[in-house]
């Protein structure tokens, strides 16, 4: 609560909840930050905080996005914990969001499901031209996607630095995808110091994106790199992994944390130096020429090394994952 009370106290007229996996009976972890939804009557960014021993992500949405909230943030206040409502407003929405839950979960799970997909035809036409970091990286996309996809057909809403525990925590059945899942993830590469490699490259990345210049919509996109209490949230959560002997789960997380980021930072690219987006080159065209943003060693870092051969076994096994998954829609 002391993480919480110096919030509550800066918002005194706001309505409060908590979210994420703290909003969840025994599913958090001490270095987990407090997801906190505040309604604003302004649009502001998200942010991060650190307050007391730990830190908070505050979201902040407006009472009209509340009441017609789209998929993802539906499925995030099924569970809310209101903490002030005087209004009434967070009440009805998770009342409501807990009676679409069912629907909610369907949806998001044939968007991830699609993703996927794309991603692993991205996958194959690289391995074809012999572009094995960027088929490697489109593989671990399509794995982080298909993840989320798989849980949320459980009516499980995927939380990010839990994935593993949550995908080994579904009901047993006769044909499991997780040998698909950790192939595609890379997790034979799983190592406390593949974990400490991968850590220190995605902070790159945060720096990367932090500094580059970029104005408008998409400065407040990307508002969450702007804060070093960002990466300082990741750093916790992967050490308390590492520290608990869940080098796994923490190579897991970070991957997840990889793509998102490079995708992130990809996008300011393009848009800095007037560059038409070209995914099947992404990594080559933060890496190499004189506009680069990143090294090779910091790919390298990230897990980006298997080969060629690995990658075609793993994105097989992918398409039979997807293809299971497919036929229960």
């Amino acid at each position: 609560m002391e993480t919480i009370l110096p919030v509550l106290k800066s918002f005194p007229t706001n309505e409060v909840a908590i979210i994420g996996c703290h909003s969840h009976p025994g599913m958090s972890r001490p270095s987990c930050e407090y997801n906190l939804l505040i309604v604003s009557r302004e649009p502001v960014p998200a942010k991060f905080v650190r307050m007391g021993g730990g830190y908070a992500e505050i979201l902040f949405k407006s009472e009209h996005e509340i009441r017609q909230p789209e998929v993802d943030l539906a499925m995030a206040l099924s569970s809310a914990i209101p903490l002030r409502d005087n209004s009434l407003l967070l009440a009805s929405a998770i009342a409501e969001s807990k009676r679409s839950f069912r629907n909610d979960c369907k949806k998001s799970m044939e968007t991830r499901l699609a993703s996927s997909l794309k991603a692993l035809g991205r996958v194959d036409e690289l391995l074809a031209a012999g572009q094995v970091r960027e088929a490697d990286y489109w593989l671990l996309s399509s794995a982080c996607e298909f993840a989320e996809a798989e849980l949320l057909t459980n009516g499980v809403v995927p939380a990010p630095s839990h994935i593993l525990t949550q995908l080994k925590a579904l009901p047993k059945r006769k044909s499991s995808n997780f040998k698909q899942w950790a192939e595609g993830f890379g997790l034979e590469l799983s190592s406390k110091a593949s974990c400490e490699n991968r850590l220190e490259a995605v902070s790159v990345v945060f720096d990367a994106v932090r500094n580059t210049a970029v104005t408008g919509e998409l400065a407040t996109k990307m508002s969450r790199y702007r804060e070093v209490e960002a990466i300082q949230v990741i750093t916790a959560k992967a050490k308390d992994l590492e520290e608990s002997m869940q080098s796994v789960e923490a190579y897991a997380y970070l991957g997840q944390e990889a793509v998102k980021s490079l995708l992130d930072l990809y996008t300011l690219h393009t848009t800095r130096v007037s560059l038409e987006k070209d995914y099947s080159s992404m990594i080559r065209d933060l890496t190499v020429g004189e506009d680069r943003l990143l090294s090779e060693e910091v790919t390298k870092s990230l897990g980006l090394v298997r080969t060629q051969e690995n990658l075609r076994v793993a994105a097989d096994g992918m398409k039979s994952a997807v293809s299971s998954l497919a036929k229960k829609i």
